[in-house]
């Protein structure tokens, strides 16, 4: 089944009908930008924030319906796989696959969902200018010709980001070879199942488990940190799977499994400058016989020193509890039996232990609260920010922090949250409380008016 061909825009509004757009985008700063723009070109926008909504205005105004909306405009950008599914319950509607379209991607990800690479794009950030432009490319003058398929009843291969860099990785050392996206993630898995296999270990009794919506991780850890507990706490939250281990008070490993790269353990690697990042990614694609953990791994090539793997291990564990913290959903148990485990024996004999539990507790509860407050002005990982020149000149850079000012002297209009956080080797965290005070105090401002791509 065709998914949109600019050419065939399908049923065309009647001439006194305004031409409507379909549009769906997560992004609030594009999201405002790109509804101004249109309407004050004279569309007519159908915004659609979640895929009930697009399905139910497509129905309605789309080809099948009363044919107002002759062009649809889907963010891929913020989240490719809702995308994806929202674009595929499209196409089964009637003639919906006739309509052009156009996808929002980022430059770090240009090509989200796999069998739609042909349709038009815009890539994060862009002007006005270049929206209408693409807009009227995308109904007038592309030549009329089908540009992708997709099998609506086919989950459509998107690649989480630590896929991408697998593929990056192939495709850097395998140039010749022409890799399926299929092939990509089963590489990828496989190898992520043998870092990652010991988080599905439960070796002893579960003595506890909990609805996370019921007990929060909070109160679990209190009490474990209040009985003395030893053992291994395994949580649950959707797909995603984090495992905490605990004792004499402290937490001596954290890990997560899941899409968020920032949790992984080579970003911490890198951040500190132990591990560099090409060296880290050459390394990891391969498998290993032995279904060793990456950091013995790398402690076993010479490629870390075993003290440098602990220090890393507890910036790991303080972020991956925060970020534990904030699941309100899910489950979780406790096995009580201690891990036997290379890496938790190198946060005992190098790093004191661990994280002390109390200590760990307040850290992710305050990330809450900053999370809280910044509310919808909370970056995400593709935002761009752009300098006030004028505001920081007669501020004086003095007043500024050593981290914000790091932040800024980066801040151009091109580098992303992401980007950002790699550059200044922290995590998208630590980037985006910063520009949110660096945007509460008018320093810098979300690239609502970016330059032009």
């Amino acid at each position: 089944m065709r998914i949109l061909s600019p050419g065939m825009t399908g049923r065309r509004p009647a001439a006194d009908k305004t031409p409507g757009v379909l549009y769906y985008d997560p992004n609030a700063t594009t999201l405002k930008m790109a509804l101004a723009t249109l309407r004050m070109a004279g569309y007519e926008v159908f915004h659609a924030r979640t895929q009930a909504d697009a399905v139910s205005l497509c129905s309605e105004h789309g080809p099948g319906g009363d044919g107002s909306i002759v062009a649809l405009l889907l963010d891929a950008s913020v989240d490719p796989k809702t995308s994806s599914r929202v674009l595929r319950a499209l196409i089964q509607l009637p003639d919906a696959d006739q309509l052009p379209g156009i996808l929002i991607t980022s430059t770090n990800n240009p090509t989200p969902i796999p069998g739609a690479e042909l349709l038009p794009t815009l890539s994060r950030p862009f002007s006005s200018e270049t929206l209408l432009r693409t807009v009227k490319e995308s109904l007038t003058d592309h030549p009329e010709a089908p540009l992708a398929t997709v099998d609506p009843k086919e989950p459509a291969a998107v690649f989480t980001a630590r896929e991408r860099r697998f593929d990056a990785v192939l495709r850097q050392h395998l140039a010749q070879t022409t890799i399926p996206p299929t092939t990509v993630r089963a590489i990828a898995a496989e190898i992520d199942g043998a870092d990652d296999a010991h988080l599905d270990r439960t070796d002893g009794p579960v003595v506890l488990r909990a609805d996370l919506a019921a007990c929060h991780l909070e109160h679990i850890l209190a009490m474990l940190d209040a009985s003395s507990a030893e053992g291994v706490l395994t949580l649950r939250h959707g797909p995603a799977r984090g495992r905490v281990v605990v004792g004499a008070n402290r937490i001596r490993v954290a890990e997560y499994q899941g899409d968020d790269e920032d949790l992984k353990l080579g970003r911490f690697l890198i951040q500190a400058g132990y591990v560099h990042e090409s060296d880290l990614d050459a390394f990891v694609i391969s498998k290993d016989p032995q279904g060793r953990p990456l950091g013995m791994r790398l402690v076993d090539a010479e490629m870390l020193r075993l003290e440098d793997l602990a220090s890393a291990l507890i910036d790991q564990a303080r972020e991956v509890t925060c970020h534990l913290l904030g699941w309100r959903d899910g489950t979780a148990q406790f096995v009580s039996t201690p891990p036997r485990d290379s890496m938790v024996a190198a946060t005992i004999e190098h790093a004191e232990g661990g994280i002390i539990i109390a200590e760990a507790i307040l850290d992710g509860l305050r990330r809450l609260d900053e999370r809280a407050v910044m509310g919808i002005d909370a970056s995400r990982v593709d935002d761009v920010y752009v300098r006030n020149d004028e505001q920081i000149a007669r501020l004086g850079r003095e007043v500024l922090t050593r981290d914000e000012l790091t932040v800024l002297e980066l801040v151009n209009g091109r580098n992303s949250v992401k980007e950002l956080a790699r550059k200044t080797k922290t995590g998208t965290f630590g980037v985006a409380r910063i520009l949110h005070r660096l945007s509460r105090s008018n320093l810098v401002r979300r690239g609502v008016v970016p330059v032009a791509v």
